[in-house]
């Protein structure tokens, strides 16, 4: 299971004392095409209804584009659909609500024993002390660090978990209403070498690329030299069952 987890102020302050929302996104099944349960918990409300996160590719995108889809789908308004698509943010001019610092951390919790993994940080602080205007610098595992140009969000009531969805859709797509397309399932072109099928590493875009490399030394089955191929090369069957199995 991912959890995101919302805390009030800084990223060097990050504690368990100092969590107001969480996000929870588990898989119904694993595979490369997978469903999965989405539920948010808000800090004086509670748990919102769970929703349902269908047919998302794995290991093809950012795990924020994941937070922000099951956020959005997670604070859509009561009574309406519960889909992918974002409300506009309805701004103030003057005394607007704000907050001078929230941090976001992502980690995967294992059905299985006891280590737990941290993934990706985002911290988003106020911009010069202007009321509802931010920056967010964003980390992730097997993926690149930025820092946003700052970005406006001024609403009459702030929810933590909100901002942390605006922050994240300005980092992906430079506009705090609008999530990225879905992301599509990338399967990499085989080669017939030595009668079997290979796949060449570098072809692979992140986070496959670095994930999949990660999961061949756990299987103890590291990818295998070739003339031409930079970062060499691994059986076909090998990364469908990453596809497969690999969290």
């Amino acid at each position: 299971m991912l959890r995101a987890s919302i805390h009030a102020g800084p990223a060097r302050t990050v504690s368990r004392f100092n969590r107001m929302d969480w996000l929870d996104i588990g898989y119904e099944e694993l595979a490369p095409i997978a469903d999965y349960k989405v539920v948010l918990f808000q800090a004086g409300e509670g748990a919102r209804p769970p929703v349902r996160l269908a047919g998302y590719p794995r290991w093809s995108s950012s795990l924020w584009d994941l937070t922000a889809r099951g956020l959005t789908m997670s604070l859509s308004p009561e009574g309406a659909p519960t889909e992918e698509k974002v409300t506009p943010a309805k701004h103030l001019l003057k005394r607007c609500a704000f907050a001078s610092a929230l941090t976001v951390v992502i980690q995967h919790f294992p059905n299985i024993g006891v280590r737990v993994r941290r993934l990706g940080e985002m911290e988003i602080v106020q911009h010069r002390a202007a009321r509802g205007v931010y920056r967010a610098r964003i980390e992730e595992d097997l993926q690149p660090s930025r820092t946003t140009v700052p970005f406006l969000f001024a609403p009459k009531v702030l929810r933590p978990a909100e901002l942390v969805l605006r922050a994240t859709l300005f980092a992906l797509t430079g506009s705090t209403d609008e999530l990225p397309p879905r992301p599509p399932l990338l399967l990499p072109r085989a080669e017939t070498i030595g009668g079997k099928s290979y796949i060449r590493i570098r072809r692979l875009a992140e986070p496959a690329r670095t994930g999949f490399v990660r999961w061949l030394y756990r299987q103890r089955t590291p990818p295998v030299a070739h003339e031409g191929a930079p970062d060499a090369i691994a059986p076909e069957a090998a990364f469908l069952e990453f596809l497969h199995r690999a969290i």
